[in-house]
């Protein structure tokens, strides 16, 4: 007698998205978010915190909710007292019934296939804890923008070190392309609360530092950098410390390779010359200018 082959189920798949004064541009990121898991064909919830929007963002949704019953059914929207990014994402992962967790800023979009290129990384590479893919840019003046990224870039699949690679190039895991589980954010607890700036260059350390991270070369997101509120660094604002302290304290995990221990202290090296002034782009040379044995 032949038995049926059991196949494991696709799992649910919760996106989400803090929104904080986007009322121009939440419409654009919900509408992809929702395409893009379509066209992936799984089950899927929109999770939405408003974190004390006052621009109307929240109506922007309701419309759009309104506009047909399936959108109603994958919308779920939290509102909240306003305490920044780091502490919306973590209210969105925590009340999330799906066991992947994928991220997008609410000003930015998708590509259609990018739901679907993560699954199939996280298809492909199950035992790793982040995930990510490409993305570009759309500069101030408006004008499309690609990028190099770190070392281990040109290949898909697990980064050599991700520390590395974040100081060898653009942010290689961005707020638009990440992907993980949430068993994996529960370990890791997810974001900084209270930090402003770099609260999600820490969340993807603390899970880079709990295993591999996986990537995709393919553009699946674009950052828009002429949207309303973006946290751009202002002229004399004070220098942004939070990712080079976060890198300090990592050292002190002795669970983590002799290689891994190597890479970030190259890591808080670059970050002390971008703090300095000294250096203000990164790129693949750029951690052997500053690894110990120069």
């Amino acid at each position: 007698m032949t038995h049926p082959v059991m196949t494991k189920p696709t799992p649910v798949v919760s996106v989400v998205i803090p929104l904080y004064q986007k009322a121009r541009h939440i419409a654009a990121a919900i509408c992809v978010a929702y395409m893009s898991c379509r066209l992936a064909d799984v089950a899927f919830e929109l999770l939405v915190v408003d974190d004390g929007s006052t621009d109307g963002s929240s109506d922007v949704l309701r419309d759009w909710a309104s506009q047909d019953p399936d959108h109603a059914s994958v919308l779920h929207l939290i509102r909240q007292e306003n305490q920044g990014a780091a502490a919306a994402r973590n209210a969105g992962w925590k009340a999330a019934r799906g066991e992947v967790i994928l991220f997008l800023d609410a000003d930015d979009t998708w590509a259609d296939h990018h739901v679907s290129e993560l699954l199939v990384l996280m298809t492909e590479f199950p035992e790793a804890v982040l995930y990510a893919d490409a993305w570009g840019e759309i500069s101030l003046e408006r004008k499309a923008k690609q990028h190099g990224f770190g070392i281990g870039s040109d290949r898909r699949g697990p980064l050599p070190c991700f520390f590395e690679a974040m100081s060898s190039g653009p942010m290689i895991v961005s707020s638009s392309t990440a992907g993980t589980w949430k068993r994996c954010l529960v370990e890791s607890q997810g974001f900084p609360e209270g930090v402003r700036f770099g609260e999600d260059k820490i969340g993807w350390g603390r899970l880079a530092l709990l295993g591999d991270v996986v990537w995709s070369p393919r553009i699946g997101a674009t950052w828009d950098k002429s949207a309303d509120n973006r946290s751009e660094k202002v002229a004399g604002s004070p220098p942004r410390t939070a990712w080079r302290d976060f890198l300090i304290e990592a050292l002190d995990d002795l669970e983590i390779s002799t290689a891994t221990r190597r890479n970030i202290r190259t890591a808080v090296a670059v970050e002390n010359a971008c703090l300095s002034g000294e250096i203000t782009i990164f790129g693949h040379e750029t951690p052997a200018l500053f690894a110990e044995t120069r």
